[in-house]
């Protein structure tokens, strides 16, 4: 096998690997003329899917290493984003919060392949690194294996035809899977892309268009708040729901209550205001029929105001029972993605600032379906938990980890749980429930987080928790954006 690497295109080598690196430096070239290079555009493909008896249009763009997909059903879409290193998923808003906590390796070198940016003649000197590997035969004819490992990317091994110069297929040995490119065609400006993707034998993608677009690839932002010279802090509204946060909001001329909820993947509110603000729902009007029926579909909504924040017009879920509940509104994800969010507790008081790269310290957090999760310690065993502050309860314990860990709960399916602690913080005697069907070995509502001020830094990726004492009082400077500090 031959190895590319800075070293060796350097420091030369001996005539048989000279050879070699003359062949596969040729393959290259040949792949980047048949290709068209189409790391160098912004390309735009359009599929069809069906999940669920629903249809649905896929948009995928893609420029350079950054990739976009969109599922999009009456209007309404929800989809994936890589920026080149790591991957988010975004909501009904186009929101984005990242899929996992690292760099996704797979995606890179999934995208150095599929936009042929391992050919390019910098590949190496940019941390790249090219092995050919023995040839695979299919069908009678030979096909050249290279194994492609850009800078922070995995390896995976790419199949080029040697007569054609094209990439048609992908391999990994190590994950056991293999993607197939098929119907190969010139899309505008030189560029050859497959029209038709396998998996393991199993159709991946059929593209109906694919194109070269003209302007640049817009990356996903979501709903960005604007935030205005105003007290920052929001007191809360007394409420029958316990310790769990709920404001004072406007929107569209209403003021109504709104849940502060870690817990909800994007924006909801009642079906009674929706109706009250005339909106409509997309796809058609709202379909409640039948007591059962929760979802009554999602409707765009004007901007919303919360104290020094005001929120741009965004698609809000419509429920037909929330309203019961004494608010009107439910704010998730999107409140918390491009905002730092303090819930102080004791002092019934919510701080919302623009997100800061300044700020520091912190619970590393990651996400499961737009709902934060978090490392903590029960009776000194580490678990990932989900926080959802607007869920008024304690502790929700999976059936499963209270089998698994009959010392944490005695055995039993509720109790309290002895000592448990969240980043420097401990609580003791905390009260649980054990619950079949939840997500996450234990879940961690508003009545564990009432001991705190709990500091929600989505942005980057931590929550920070402070005693009962800190709360507030000492605000932090929006220059420098520290977190309160626990006395």
């Amino acid at each position: 096998m031959l190895a590319l690497s800075p070293q060796s295109a350097s420091l030369g080598a001996a005539a048989p690997a000279t050879a070699a690196a003359a062949s596969l430096s040729n393959l290259l070239a040949k792949a980047r003329a048949a290709s068209g290079e189409p790391y160098r555009y912004h390309i735009v493909s359009i599929s069809h899917e069906t999940h669920d008896g629903t249809n649905f249009d896929v948009t995928t763009e893609s420029q350079g290493q950054k990739y976009v997909a969109k599922s999009c059903s009456h209007s309404l879409c929800t989809g994936f984003y890589f920026d080149g290193e790591h991957s988010y998923n975004t909501n009904f808003n186009d929101t984005p919060l990242p899929a996992s906590a690292g760099i996704d390796g797979l995606q890179i070198t999934l995208r150095a392949i599929a936009s042929y940016a391992f050919t390019a003649t910098d590949f190496v000197a940019n941390g790249g690194t090219l092995v050919e590997r023995d040839p695979v035969l299919r069908d009678g004819r030979k096909y050249r294996r290279i194994s492609v490992a850009p800078r922070l990317g995995a390896l995976l091994d790419a199949i080029l035809d040697p007569s054609s110069g094209l990439v048609v297929g992908v391999i990994s040995d190590e994950r056991k899977y293999a993607f197939e490119f098929g119907d190969q065609r010139r899309i505008g400006r030189g560029v050859t892309l497959p029209f038709a993707i396998s998996l393991n034998g199993f159709t991946f993608t059929k593209y109906e268009r694919r194109s070269v677009a003209t302007s640049a690839l817009s990356t996903p932002t979501g709903v960005v708040p604007n935030f205005v010279d105003r007290p920052p802090s929001v007191s809360m509204v007394e409420s029958d729901r316990g310790a769990a946060p709920i404001l004072p909001c406007t929107i569209g001329g209403e003021h109504v209550s709104c849940l502060l909820d870690t817990g909800d993947s994007g924006l909801s509110m009642s079906l009674e205001l929706a109706r009250k603000l005339h909106l409509k729902a997309l796809g058609g009007t709202f379909d409640v029929h039948g007591s059962g029926r929760y979802v009554a579909g999602i409707a765009p909504a004007p901007s919303l105001l919360i104290g020094n924040a005001t929120y741009p017009a965004a698609n809000y879920v419509v429920l037909s029972d929330l309203a019961r509940n004494g608010y009107d509104v439910i704010l998730g994800a999107d409140a918390f993605a491009h905002a730092r969010v303090t819930v102080d507790y004791a002092n019934r008081e919510v701080e919302l600032a623009p997100a800061s790269p300044a700020s520091s310290g912190g619970v590393p957090l990651t996400f499961d379906n737009f709902v934060p999760v978090v490392p903590i310690e029960l009776d000194g065993k580490a678990v990932t938990v989900q926080l959802a502050t607007g869920d008024d309860g304690a502790i929700v314990i999976s059936r499963d980890y209270a089998e698994r860990h009959p010392d944490v709960t005695n055995g039993r399916k509720t109790g309290t749980i002895a000592s448990m602690r969240l980043g420097p913080l401990e609580l003791e005697n905390q009260p649980f429930d054990a619950r079949e069907n939840i997500a996450y070995s234990a879940r961690v509502g508003s009545d564990v987080l009432r001991h705190c001020a709990v500091t929600f830094d989505y942005a980057r990726g931590a929550v920070i928790f402070a005693s009962q004492q800190s709360a507030l009082q000492q605000k932090p400077s929006p220059e420098v954006g520290l977190e309160p500090t626990t006395r």
